[in-house]
């Protein structure tokens, strides 16, 4: 169930959005706190730390816009509700989820919940990730001996000293985490075969990375996975919605 917070200097207000939640969404929200104004709604969300804050935007003292010099960064929603239309494009500036204006609509409200809900969803997904990624720095991994051929040669390689691998035409070039690169006659597909399925990962038809020397994700425009070693290695948009539940699958086999 979400959390959520309602600021409006007009109780009735509250009253009317608080029944629409608890009444006519199928997103199961709880009204944790309420506030009148601006300062007050601030003390009301450093004690509740909501989900999500609905935000009337014209009250009096100090415009609901201004949250965002209480909360830099807020780890919750912003959802403006206001009856004041001019205020959409400064609220879209500044990154609210989502706007309503009054009066509400319910399905309008409905669809505010289903993207506020999948956007949670997303951003729990990657914390979660990041946790386990986390757990990696001290985890020990099973590595395998591996001959890699070279012009004049070949190299044998652990697999647990490899960072990540990239295309480079029909070759591939591999990266440990010394700093070493090995470049090989191979395409990426052909490496990829030859490592443990457990341990590396396809983030982009160019990369491949070791999940054991991946720090943190990214996801952005352009998503990216930050290596141990400082390296960003980009993630494909299809990859970049699956990539969690898959490193997540992989740890847990």
């Amino acid at each position: 169930m979400l959390t959520a917070v309602i600021i409006d200097d007009e109780q009735n207000a509250i009253t009317v959005l608080a029944q629409l939640l608890n009444d006519f969404t199928s997103t199961p929200v709880k009204v944790v706190g309420t506030a009148n104004n601006l300062l007050n709604g601030i003390e009301v969300i450093k004690g509740t730390k909501p989900d999500i804050v609905f935000m009337d935007i014209d009250m009096p003292g100090q415009n609901g816009l201004e949250v965002y010099k209480y909360f830099k960064d807020p780890a919750f929603k912003v959802i403006f509700v206001t009856a004041y239309s001019q205020y959409a494009i400064e609220a879209i500036k500044k990154s609210a989820t989502d706007y309503l204006l009054k009066p509400v609509n319910f399905l309008e409200l409905r669809e505010a919940l289903t993207k506020v809900s999948k956007e949670i969803g997303e951003t729990q997904q990657r914390n979660e990730l990041e946790d386990k990624l986390n757990q990696l720095c001290t985890a020990e991994m099973e590595g395998k001996n591996i001959v890699l051929d070279i012009d004049g040669g070949f190299i044998m390689e652990n697999t647990k000293n490899i960072e990540y691998c990239y295309a480079d035409e029909s070759y591939s070039g591999i990266v440990t985490y010394l700093g070493k690169e090995i470049i090989i006659s191979k395409s990426l597909k052909e490496l990829q075969a030859m490592l443990p399925v457990n341990h590396f990962y396809r983030t982009h038809r160019s990369f491949l990375v070791n999940i054991f020397y991946v720090r943190k994700f990214v996801h952005a425009k352009e998503s990216y996975v930050l290596m141990r070693s400082g390296k960003k290695i980009p993630v494909s948009v299809r990859t970049s919605s699956v990539i969690a539940n898959d490193i997540k699958q992989m740890l847990s086999n």
